[in-house]
């Protein structure tokens, strides 16, 4: 995959939140190098690059929880943990991995974000330490006993960037209520489906 090009993509953000309805209308502002950088002496790691970008360049938000302050504290709007210690332990995963019974009780993965909640007790992951950093994973706990790459079209977990700029071209083609159902049946079908969506597809 060629570089993302975040220019382009803060671009056709701003665009689509400017659609009458879409997002509330409101994409949070991008976060400035020294914020960035004070987030990550709070969190104990440092962010996978796509992500950065992301930040600096697109939004502290939007499509993913949004990364605040509160004073010199630093945490993801509606994070479901607040004990950030374990982001630095590599992530167990590498590939499909079940967990164990006592983890399912646990609001947290070793490793990883929950960057975006897709109800229903489902959210995406964002691998932040260990040799799966930068991709995105789907917890599927509520329903199964693993954690499930989100693959790209070569059968590999997805990177950040690949993951929201499929993302992006997907929205940006859905204008109407009839349109976004008929994409939701084609998707069920297995066609056209995009990244975020193809939680049990590893």
């Amino acid at each position: 995959m060629k570089a993302a090009d975040w220019d382009e993509i803060r671009d056709r953000t701003v665009a689509l939140y400017a659609r009458p309805g879409f997002g509330g209308g409101r994409l949070p502002e991008v976060l400035d190098e020294s914020q960035v950088r004070q987030a990550e002496a709070h969190l104990g790691i440092e962010f996978p690059e796509d992500y950065r970008q992301y930040l600096l360049r697109v939004s502290a938000g939007g499509q993913v929880r949004t990364l605040r302050s509160e004073g010199s504290c630093w945490d993801w709007e509606g994070a479901r943990y607040k004990d950030h210690d374990t982001l630095h332990v590599p992530f167990p995963a590498p590939d499909s991995t079940p967990v164990t019974e006592e983890a399912l009780d646990d609001e947290w993965v070793p490793g990883a974000v929950f960057l975006r909640d897709d109800g229903c007790g489902y959210h995406t992951l964002l691998v932040v330490s260990g040799p799966m950093r930068g991709t995105m994973w789907f917890d599927g706990r509520a329903a199964s006993d693993r954690l499930h790459p989100l693959p790209n079209d070569e059968r590999r977990a997805a990177t950040f960037a690949e993951w929201y700029l499929d993302w992006l071209t997907h929205e940006e083609a859905l204008t109407t209520p009839e349109q976004r159902r008929a994409a939701f049946r084609r998707w069920e079908t297995g066609v056209d489906k995009p990244i975020w969506y193809r939680w049990f597809d590893a």
